[in-house]
């Protein structure tokens, strides 16, 4: 017969079993079907090209981010199985999913692969910086679309990507500000660039 301190540490064990299966680990499944789901709607979009078909994404034991590119290097995104970034979600209830990161990560992953595009006068006027300048920015939500872009111009740009991808091309109405439209007609040129090329 098990002691009320031995029934109770037995509980407390189900009940971290039952909460750890809502923390979503990485499939390579989900992973493939996430990878296909982002191509798509950057072909549909015309921002998928030679360069962006050349990004290989890999999936990795573990990280402290929801995912990362390596800028500069071989370009692959890589995202970790189980990740610090997305243990925080669960703890603070918060959910991003899969694609809204290979999206944010394949936003990296353009300005790396394209960077005569994103090294212009017109993205520092419509960042605020240079791609490269690593300062960081006070959140404003008529000037950026979520607290993460604030945190550098080329996490802005990749959060603005997200959020073209995500919807579309159509900016939701939380994104109807003169600054933010700026952003996303910075992503609409780069679009309309890519498919002038391709003529």
């Amino acid at each position: 017969m098990e002691s009320p301190q031995e029934e109770e540490e037995d509980d407390a064990q189900v009940v971290c079993r039952s909460e750890m299966k809502r923390i979503h680990l990485v499939t390579l499944r989900s992973l493939v079907r996430s990878t296909c789901r982002t191509r798509t709607e950057m072909r549909s979009l015309s921002l998928y090209d030679e360069r962006m078909a050349s990004i290989n994404v890999k999936l990795v034991p573990i990280g402290t981010a929801f995912g990362w590119q390596n800028y500069g290097g071989d370009h692959s995104i890589n995202i970790p199985r189980i990740s610090l970034a997305k243990l925080g979600d669960w703890w603070r209830g918060t959910y991003t999913s899969l694609a809204d990161v290979l999206r944010h990560e394949y936003g990296h992953a353009f300005a790396d692969t394209h960077r005569r595009l994103v090294r212009s006068a017109e993205f520092r006027t419509v960042f605020g910086a240079s791609h490269e300048d690593e300062s960081g920015f006070e959140y404003d939500p008529d000037f950026h679309v979520s607290e993460y872009a604030a945190t550098n111009a080329s996490e802005d740009f990749a959060e603005v990507f997200m959020l073209y991808l995500k919807h579309g091309a159509s900016a939701p109405y939380a994104h109807q500000s003169k600054a933010k439209k700026a952003k996303w007609r910075f992503v609409a040129n780069l679009s309309n660039h890519l498919r002038s090329t391709r003529r």
